[in-house]
């Protein structure tokens, strides 16, 4: 079914057009669900879609030649995925599957990159989306090179608190983030130990709490500060 234009007023990329060209856009789209569990696309299958977050967290990776899971990204709600170029014919660089029950809105790749030449100003938006991926993807692979596995895992935290998190009112951060310590070792790209004692360290100093599905950040100041360390 046709997506609907209150759907897409969430998204960055779209606050430009008017509600006329929300409606043209939203004739081309359509609105999915997928159930906690869910692959939306994998690796190597022809790209069809790009994806609009409405709600949900989604995993993205890839299997090594020894089939060994990388953690590439976490997608959550107002992103924009894959974070791959348009105007060829790539295929999907990974495999998608859902963390949640998950909304999206879904444009068909050839409408998408019509959409792309008829309006410049969304053009220059998803090249900023690309290009902060880029950087992102630049310091990872930076801290990987320069940092400690403690101060990667900090920073990969401190990461996610600051994308996903909802601040409570007494000061700390609230993360819901379905994930093992071990698919958070696959995403840093250190062993599930060398998680588990971070989070060890910093739960024996009252700085977070967390479980299998949430985390609580209670002081992001003096988190940060171990990324120096």
């Amino acid at each position: 079914m046709a997506c609907s234009v209150k759907f897409f007023k969430q998204f960055p990329i779209f606050h430009d057009l008017s509600f006329e060209e929300l409606e043209e856009v939203g004739k081309i789209a359509h609105h999915r669900k997928f159930k906690k569990g869910d692959v939306i696309f994998r690796e190597g299958e022809r790209r069809e879609s790009v994806y609009f977050v409405i709600h949900g967290l989604i995993k993205v990776y890839k299997v090594s030649a020894d089939g060994k899971e990388q953690v590439i990204n976490l997608i959550h709600s107002d992103e924009m995925f894959p974070h791959v170029g348009f105007f060829d014919q790539t295929p999907y660089p990974a495999t998608a599957v859902t963390l949640t029950d998950v909304n999206v809105i879904a444009v068909p790749i050839e409408a998408f990159e019509n959409l792309l030449l008829q309006k410049p100003q969304i053009s220059i938006k998803v090249m900023r989306v690309m290009g902060k991926k880029i950087l992102e993807l630049q310091d990872r692979i930076q801290q990987m090179s320069t940092q400690t596995v403690f101060e990667r895992t900090v920073t990969t935290l401190i990461r996610i608190t600051e994308e996903m998190g909802k601040h409570r009112q007494d000061d700390s951060i609230y993360v819901h983030i379905p994930l093992t310590n071990s698919d958070l070792a696959n995403m840093i790209g250190v062993t599930r130990e060398s998680v588990n004692r971070t989070f060890n360290k910093l739960r024996k100093e009252e700085l977070i709490s967390y479980n299998r599905n949430e985390i609580i950040v209670y002081n992001m100041e003096d988190l940060k500060s171990y990324q120096m360390t």
